[in-house]
C-alpha cells in the first residue's frame, strides 16, 4: 500500500509541475519601452487596468501630453506613455486627495507624484511591475500586482513625508498615506492594500529587499527629492522637516542626577555627615576613659581627666532662688524665681488672674459664655468653599488670571462625559455584538431627556459645526448609525478606519484617532482592542444657566443609565466605568459627609478618654471613686476647646470668609491636643500642691497653680499663636485660612483655659472637697478619706525611665540615634513627591476610582495645552512670520517651528503631538493649488469682468463692491464660474493678504465646515480657537493647540505645566509676544511650582518664631536653640517618613507640617520650662521636669491623640487613612 501512495503523490507532483511550466505568465516582457498594463477596463463601479503587455504608446493629444507634463513632471514632455487620458484623469483625482494632506512640503508631494505617475505612466513599466493575478471579466482586468521598489527611493519617499503634519488634527500626514508607518516599506505597502473607495481599487504588493527579481525585472529606483533639498522649490519648512529644523538650547534640569553608587550624592553627603559626627562622638568619649587619658597626657601633654574648668562653658539655667532645696518639688509653691525678671513678673500676673478667678467663678464663667455666644454670632454668615479653585489658587495667581482671560475670550474647556467598556476576559472588547450594543446604547443616551426640563444631548453638547453633536466613539467611523454597520465586514472596515480615520469621517466632521477610542491594542492591531472609549463633549459656558443645564442632564444620565448599565445582561463580561463633568465634586462631597461621621467618631473618643484621664486612681471604692472623678471636669475642658473653635470660626465667617473643610476637620485636632495638654497640666498641679497639705484654701491653691503653670502655657500658646499666624501670609487661600483659624482658635483657647477653666476648676474642687458625686453634684455621699498616692504613670517615669534615660551611655545612644533619624530625614527630604492623587480624596468605593484606573491604563492621549498668544496683530506680515512654519520666509524660530522642534525631545518637553497653527491652515486653504478658496464670479448681481478679477487678487475686493459678501465654489461647481482666491501658482508668504482684506478671506475660512474635498475648513477645528477684532482690523487672541504626552501621575503633571511655562516664556523673549500657556490643570498645579519654598516660608518663620518667644520667656538662648533644634529634628524625620510611605507634599500634608510645628512646641515647651525653673545638677532638674510635667504632657497630648487617631484607622476616605491617621 505505501509504494502506491508515493507513486500516487508523485504523479500528481508532476502534473501540477507540468501545469505551471506551462502557464502562459501575465507580464510575458519584462523590458524598457513595454507597458505591463494600460487602459481601463473591468465592470464594476470603479475602473480596473487592462493587461497590456506591449510597446507603450505616444499620447493621442496635446492636451493630454499638456496635463500629464503638468501632473508628473517634465520628464514626461516626449516620448512614449503606458497610460490613457482617462487613466490620467483617475490619477489626478486620486492625488489630488493626498495634495491637500502632503502638498505643504514639496519634497514629499514631488516623491508622492514620482511614485504613482511611474507605476502608472512610465514607459518602462514592464521593468518593475508584474501582474499576478486577473480577473474573470473580459477582456480580464488586473487584480493584483508587484510593485518592485528600490531602497534608495523608497527611503527618500518616507524620509521627505515621515514628518508632515496635518495640522488640524493634530496628527502627521503619515497616519493619512501611510497608516502610521515606521517605515518605507510599511508606507508604500499600506498604500497599495485593496480598498475601494478608500484606496487602490486593486492589491499592490511590493516584494521585500531579501526577494531577487527574476525576468529581467528590475526594481524601480530612481533618486527622489529630499525634504531639505538644496532646491529651495523642494525645500520643506521646519515643521515638515527635522534636518532643516535649527537645533534649540538644552532645557533647563535636562542634567543627569548625580549618584555615588546607589545613593544619591547628597544621601552620601548625609551619610558623611553622620558618620564624621559618630567619630567625633566616639573621640569625645575614649578622651573620657582613664587610660586613654593617661596616653594623651603623656604623648601631647593634654590633660583630659581634669574637668574643674569645665563648668566655665555652662551657664547656670535654674531660675529658683535656692539650689540647695534639692528635695524640693519642682514647682513649690512657695519658691520664687529671682535670675529672670520677665518670668517673675508674668507668675505674679498669673497668680492674681489665677485668685480673681477662683473667687468670682461663676462671673468668670457668665463673662465667658457672653464672649463665645457673641463672637459665634458669625455662624450665621457661615459657608463652607467647596470650589476647588478658591481653595488652592491664590487670587494674585498668574496662572487663574490667565484661566479668566482664555475663558473670557474664548470659551471655557469643554465639559466632558466619558465611559470606558472594557472586557474583564482574556477576549478583546471588540466584537460585533459589542459594538452593535454599543450604538444602541448611544442611541439611548443620545434620545434620553432630562429630569425636569427635558434636555436633552443636542441641548448641552458641544456642535461646533452646527446641530452636530461631538461624539467621540468607535461607531463614528459608521457616523454613529447603526444601519451602515456590517455585522460580517466590520473588522476590515475598523482597522481601514482606525488605520486611516480622515476617510471614515463622522457627522461632526473631524478625524477621530484611534487612541482616542480603542484602548489596549498592541501593533496597531485594532480589532484585538481591550477598551472602547466613548467621549460626549458638552458645551461649557461662564453664565450659571447653561452650566446647570448641562449638570442636570448628566444628573440624569447617572441616575437612568450609568449606574445601572453594568447590570444589563449585554455587558456581561464587560465592565464600564464611567464619569460626567460633575462627578467630582459629587463624590468628594460624598467623601466628606463620610469623613464627617467618622471625624465625630474620633472627636467622641478623644473627649472620652480626656475626661476619664484627668481623674486619679487613689482607691477602689466605688464612693471614692464617685467622687474623685473628674469626668465632668474633663467635660468642661472639652467645651472650652469646643468654644475656642466655635470663636474662631465665628470671628472668622463675620468677616465673610468662607470656611474650608480643612478648617472643619483639623483645626479641632490642632486645638484638641493644645487644649487637652494644657488641662492636664493645671489638673495634675494642682493635684500636687494638694498632695503637700498646705494650709491654704481652694481659691489660694488654684491662684498658685495658675501662676506655677500660667507662663509655661503662655509660653506654648504664644508660640503657637504665632507660629500659626504668620502662616496668613501665604497666598495659597485653603493654608492661609487654615493658619488665621488655628490662631484665633488656639489664642481664645489660651485665654479660655486661664479663666474659665480656673473657675470650672475651683468649682471641681469644692464639689470634691464636700463628697459631693461626678456629674451629679447636688448628690452627696459618705467617703473614705483619701489616700495620697503617686499616679501610676509618675511613678513609672519617676522609678524606671528617668533613671535610664539620664545614664551617661544612654544619654549618648539616644543622642547619636535621633541624630542618625535626623541625618536619614535629611537623605530622604529631597526625595519626598508633591501632588495629591484625585483617587486618593474619593471614598474607597466610589465608581470613580475604577474610572481613573481606567483611564490611566487605556487612554494613550494627553490632556490639550493651548498656547495663547495675546495682542499681535496677525493681520500684518512681520507678526504672521513670528507665527507661521510653511514657508521658507517664516522666521527660523516662529511659534509654529519652536513647538515643533519642543515635540521632537518630549522628555523635556512633554508635549506629544504636532500643534495646530491656525495661520498655516488658513495660508494652505488659500493656496490655489489645493483648490479650496475658490469664490464665485458673481457675488451679488451681474457679471464679473477679468477687470474685476485681477482687481479683487490685487486685494481691491471690497472696493469692487462695498462689501466683502462673497459666496464660495463647492466641488461640483463649474470651473468656469469660480476663480481662485489668489492668482499664484505658488502660494507665497508674500502673496498672503493684510490687513482688512486678510479678515475678509479669514471670514469666509473660520465659517467653513471641513469636509472630504477640503479639510483645511477652519470652522470644527478653530471655530473658537480666534478672536478677531473688525473694527481695529486686527486678531485680538489666538490659541495654538496640543496636546501633552500621556501623563500618569502627580509628578508628570507638574513637569508638564512648568515644561509650558518655560516654553511660553522662552517664545515670548524670542518672538517679542505675549504668549501664555493653557490647560485645563494647570490652574491646579500652580501651586507645585512654589509649595516647596512656601513650606520652607511657612515652616521657617514658625521655627524662628518658636525661637525667639522660647528664649525671651525663659531667658535663655540656649534653651530656645535647643527646643528650636528639636522641632526642627522632629520635622525632618517626618518628612522622611512621608518619603518612605509615598506620602506627597501639597497643601493638605503642609497644613499637617504646620501642625507637628504647633504640637512638637507642646511636647518641648512645658518640659523645657521645667528644666529652668528646677533646681539641682542638671541631671537632677532634667528628671524632675520628666517627672512632674513629663507626664502631664504624655496624658494629654500623646494618649489622646493616639485614642483619637486609631478611629481615622476604619475610615473609607483615602485622604483621611493617609493624611490624617498615618501621617
Amino acid at each position: 500500500m505505501r509504494p502506491k501512495i508515493l507513486i500516487a503523490s508523485y504523479i500528481l507532483w508532476c502534473i501540477m509541475n507540468y501545469s505551471f511550466v506551462r502557464a502562459d505568465p501575465l507580464t510575458p516582457i519584462h523590458q524598457p519601452g513595454y507597458c505591463s498594463m494600460r487602459g481601463n477596463c473591468g465592470s464594476g463601479l470603479i475602473p480596473l487596468p487592462c493587461v497590456a503587455n506591449e510597446e507603450a504608446a505616444l499620447p493621442d493629444t496635446s492636451q493630454f501630453r499638456e496635463l500629464l507634463v503638468d501632473t508628473c513632471g517634465i520628464e514626461y514632455r516626449a516620448g512614449p506613455v503606458c497610460c490613457n487620458s482617462d487613466q490620467l484623469d483617475t490619477l489626478i483625482d486620486q492625488v489630488k486627495k493626498a495634495e491637500n494632506i502632503i502638498a505643504s512640503c514639496p519634497a514629499c508631494y514631488h516623491n508622492f507624484l514620482q511614485f504613482w505617475c511611474s507605476f502608472t505612466c512610465s514607459p518602462d513599466q514592464s521593468t518593475f511591475v508584474n501582474i499576478t493575478a486577473v480577473d474573470d471579466s473580459t477582456p480580464p482586468a488586473v487584480s493584483q500586482v508587484d510593485y518592485w521598489v528600490g531602497e534608495n527611493f523608497g527611503s527618500q519617499f518616507y524620509d521627505s513625508c515621515k514628518d508632515i503634519k496635518f495640522g488640524s488634527s493634530n496628527g502627521f500626514a503619515m497616519d493619512f498615506i501611510g497608516g502610521g508607518a515606521k517605515n518605507w516599506h510599511e508606507m508604500i505597502t499600506y498604500m497599495g492594500r485593496r480598498r475601494p473607495f478608500l484606496g487602490s481599487p486593486f492589491q499592490i504588493d511590493f516584494p521585500v529587499m531579501d526577494d531577487v527579481p527574476t525576468n529581467n525585472i528590475s526594481r524601480y529606483d530612481a533618486d527622489g527629492k529630499s525634504c531639505n533639498d538644496t532646491d529651495p522649490a523642494y525645500r520643506c519648512a521646519c515643521i515638515d522637516c527635522e534636518a532643516v529644523c535649527p537645533v534649540l538650547a538644552p532645557a533647563p534640569g535636562a542634567g543627569v542626577d548625580c549618584y555615588i553608587g546607589s545613593l544619591t550624592c547628597w544621601s552620601f553627603a548625609m551619610l558623611m555627615l553622620y558618620l564624621s559626627f559618630v567619630a567625633i562622638g566616639l573621640i569625645l568619649l575614649l578622651a573620657r576613659n582613664k587610660l586613654v587619658g593617661r596616653l594623651t597626657q603623656r604623648l601631647l601633654g593634654i590633660n583630659l581627666l581634669n574637668r574643674s574648668d569645665s563648668r566655665r562653658f555652662y551657664e547656670r539655667l535654674a531660675l529658683s532662688e535656692d539650689d540647695d532645696q534639692i528635695d524640693e518639688t519642682l514647682l513649690d509653691p512657695d519658691s520664687t524665681p529671682r535670675r529672670y525678671w520677665l518670668n517673675s513678673r508674668l507668675q505674679n500676673w498669673f497668680y492674681y488672674q489665677g485668685l480673681f478667678c477662683a473667687r468670682h467663678p461663676w462671673l468668670v464663667i457668665f463673662t465667658s459664655f457672653i464672649f463665645v455666644s457673641l463672637a459665634s454670632l458669625g455662624w450665621s454668615k457661615f459657608s463652607l468653599e467647596r470650589d476647588p479653585i478658591n481653595l488652592w489658587v491664590s487670587p494674585s495667581s498668574n496662572v487663574l488670571a490667565e484661566k479668566k482671560y482664555f475663558d473670557d475670550h474664548f470659551t471655557p474647556f469643554y465639559r466632558t462625559t466619558q465611559l470606558f467598556l472594557v472586557s474583564e476576559t482574556s477576549d478583546p472588547i471588540t466584537s460585533g455584538e459589542h459594538l452593535e450594543s454599543l450604538f444602541m446604547l448611544e442611541d439611548e443616551i443620545r434620545s434620553m431627556k432630562s429630569d425636569g426640563s427635558n434636555y436633552t444631548l443636542e441641548d448641552v453638547c458641544y456642535h461646533p459645526t452646527g446641530d452636530v453633536c461631538i461624539v467621540q466613539s468607535v461607531t463614528g467611523y459608521w457616523q454613529g448609525d447603526i444601519d451602515n454597520f456590517d455585522p460580517d465586514n466590520w473588522e476590515d472596515e475598523l482597522d481601514d478606519c482606525a488605520s486611516l480615520p480622515s476617510l471614515c469621517l463622522p457627522e461632526f466632521q473631524l478625524p477621530i484617532k484611534p487612541e482616542m477610542v480603542l484602548g489596549g491594542y498592541e501593533n496597531q492591531d485594532f480589532t484585538k482592542s481591550k477598551a472602547l472609549i466613548v467621549t460626549y463633549v458638552l458645551q461649557n459656558s461662564v453664565d450659571e444657566g447653561d452650566i446647570a443645564r448641562a449638570t442636570e442632564w448628566e444628573k440624569t444620565l447617572l441616575e437612568k443609565i450609568l449606574n445601572h448599565v453594568n447590570e444589563r445582561p449585554e455587558w456581561k463580561g464587560v465592565r464600564i466605568s464611567y464619569s460626567t463633568e460633575s462627578s467630582l465634586e459629587k463624590e468628594l462631597n460624598k467623601s466628606s459627609n463620610t469623613d464627617i461621621k467618622t471625624v465625630i467618631i474620633s472627636y467622641v473618643v478623644m473627649f472620652i478618654y480626656a475626661s476619664i484621664a484627668l481623674g486619679r486612681l487613689s482607691s477602689f471604692n466605688i464612693r471614692r471613686l464617685l467622687i474623685d472623678s473628674k469626668f465632668s471636669l474633663g467635660v468642661c475642658g472639652i467645651l472650652i476647646v469646643i468654644f475656642s473653635v466655635s470663636t474662631a470660626v465665628g470671628l472668622f465667617s463675620f468677616t465673610g470668609q468662607k470656611v474650608t473643610l480643612i478648617i472643619a476637620e483639623v483645626i479641632p485636632f490642632l486645638v484638641l491636643a493644645v487644649g487637652v495638654d494644657n488641662i492636664f497640666i493645671l489638673c495634675h498641679e494642682y493635684a500636687r500642691r494638694s498632695e503637700l497639705g498646705e494650709d491654704e484654701s481652694i481659691e489660694e491653691r488654684a491662684a498658685k497653680t495658675l501662676g506655677k503653670m500660667g507662663p509655661s502655657i503662655l509660653l506654648s500658646s504664644l508660640s503657637e499663636t504665632i507660629a500659626f499666624g504668620l502662616g496668613a501670609f501665604v497666598t495659597m487661600p485653603a493654608v492661609s485660612s487654615f493658619a488665621i483659624v488655628a490662631a484665633i482658635a488656639v489664642f481664645v483657647d489660651f485665654i479660655l483655659q486661664v479663666t474659665c477653666f480656673v473657675s470650672c476648676l475651683v468649682l471641681d474642687a469644692y464639689r470634691e472637697k464636700n463628697n459631693r458625686i461626678d456629674c451629679f453634684p447636688c448628690v452627696r455621699i459618705k467617703a473614705p478619706e483619701v489616700l495620697e498616692k503617686e499616679g501610676f504613670l509618675q511613678h513609672i517615669i519617676r522609678h524606671y525611665y528617668v533613671p535610664v534615660i539620664l545614664s551617661r551611655n544612654v544619654r549618648y545612644f539616644v543622642c547619636f540615634a535621633f541624630l542618625g533619624l535626623f541625618t536619614i530625614g535629611l537623605s530622604l527630604m529631597p526625595q519626598v513627591s508633591l501632588g495629591l492623587d484625585q483617587r486618593i480624596a474619593l471614598p474607597s468605593d466610589s465608581y470613580l476610582v475604577q474610572y481613573f484606573n481606567d483611564m490611566d491604563q487605556y487612554f494613550n492621549v494627553g490632556p490639550p495645552v493651548y498656547f495663547v498668544v495675546k495682542g499681535a496683530n496677525l493681520t500684518e506680515k512681520e507678526e504672521q512670520k513670528k507665527i507661521c512654519g510653511r514657508f521658507p520666509t517664516c522666521r527660523e524660530k516662529s511659534l509654529a517651528n519652536i513647538l515643533e522642534m519642543e515635540r521632537k525631545r518630549p522628555a523635556v518637553s512633554s508635549i506629544g503631538q504636532p500643534a495646530s497653527v491656525w495661520m498655516d491652515d488658513f495660508m494652505l486653504w488659500l493656496n490655489p493649488n489645493i483648490g479650496c478658496c475658490r469664490l464665485k464670479n458673481q457675488p451679488l448681481s451681474g457679471t464679473m469682468s477679468k477687470r474685476s478679477t485681477q482687481q479683487i487678487i490685487k486685494g481691491e475686493l471690497k472696493k469692487i463692491f462695498n462689501r466683502p459678501d462673497w459666496e464660495l465654489c463647492g466641488p461640483y461647481d463649474d470651473d468656469e464660474q469660480c476663480f481662485n482666491c489668489l492668482a499664484e501658482n505658488q502660494i507665497s508668504l508674500d502673496s498672503i493678504p493684510e490687513g482688512q482684506e486678510f479678515l475678509d478671506f479669514y471670514d469666509l475660512w473660520i465659517d467653513m465646515t471641513p469636509d472630504d474635498n477640503c479639510p483645511l475648513g477652519g470652522k470644527a477645528s478653530y471655530g473658537d480657537a480666534i478672536v478677531s477684532n473688525h473694527q481695529d482690523v486686527t486678531i485680538e487672541a489666538s490659541h495654538f493647540r496640543t496636546y501633552h504626552t500621556p501623563l500618569r501621575n502627580q509628578e508628570q503633571f507638574i513637569f508638564a505645566h512648568a515644561a509650558a511655562k518655560r516654553i511660553a516664556r522662552e517664545m515670548s523673549e524670542e518672538l517679542d509676544l505675549e504668549i501664555f500657556p493653557y490647560s485645563v490643570f494647570y490652574v491646579f498645579f500652580e501651586q507645585y511650582s512654589y509649595i516647596v519654598s512656601m513650606a520652607l516660608q511657612i515652616l521657617g518663620l514658625a521655627i524662628i518664631s518658636i525661637f525667639i518667644v522660647t528664649s525671651s520667656l525663659l531667658g535663655s538662648l540656649r534653651c530656645g536653640l535647643i527646643v528650636m533644634s528639636v522641632v526642627i529634628m522632629i520635622l525632618i524625620d517626618v518628612v522622611g517618613v512621608m518619603t518612605l510611605w509615598n506620602i506627597s507634599l501639597n497643601a493638605v500634608s503642609l497644613v499637617n507640617l504646620v501642625i507637628c510645628v504647633g504640637i512638637s512646641v507642646e511636647f518641648c515647651c512645658h518640659i523645657a520650662r521645667g528644666y529652668m525653673v528646677a533646681a539641682g545638677s542638671q541631671e537632677e532638674r532634667a528628671g524632675k521636669s520628666m517627672i512632674d510635667v513629663g507626664s502631664s504632657v504624655f496624658c494629654g497630648i500623646t494618649l489622646t491623640k493616639f485614642a483619637g487617631v486609631i478611629v481615622l484607622a476604619f475610615t473609607r476616605s483615602k485622604i483621611f487613612e493617609i493624611y490624617y491617621f498615618r501621617m
